[in-house]
């Protein structure tokens, strides 16, 4: 199921990541989004089961069908699973940007005074 127990060992993580041409945060963020998608096919699979049943074997009216999708809202809305995937994708964006903002600076770095001193003997020939 989507359920899954994330690793304990950072190193193991790593190792993983690794041998998937990844960094941590991709490699939870990829996890993250495999899991969405899990879930949002069996929740597909579950919304249209019902809906057949309600409109093959339950004669009901249209107010009656609004107050029982309005009662599954409040449900969905108090399953603090989604919650959590927020959380999580909003921890992962920020490991996303810390390390391309510092991937920038090295290259900055880099290509800084000496960088730039450099071309200019180049270009004196």
């Amino acid at each position: 199921g989507y359920h899954r127990r994330p690793m304990t060992s950072l190193r193991k993580r790593k190792k993983v990541a690794e041998a998937r041409g990844l960094n941590v945060p991709e490699l939870e963020l990829l996890e993250l989004v495999e899991e969405l998608l899990e879930a949002h096919r069996w929740l597909q699979v579950l919304g249209y089961a019902n809906q057949f049943v309600l409109a093959q074997k339950v004669k009901m009216t249209d107010a009656e069908r609004d107050s029982i999708l309005e009662a599954a809202t409040r449900a969905v809305d108090k399953d603090a699973r989604i919650d959590r995937w927020r959380e999580r994708l909003g921890r992962l964006k920020g490991e996303v940007l810390a390390i391309k903002r510092e991937v920038r600076r090295e290259r900055r770095a880099s290509s800084g005074p000496a960088g730039e001193a450099k071309a200019a003997e180049s270009s004196d020939g």
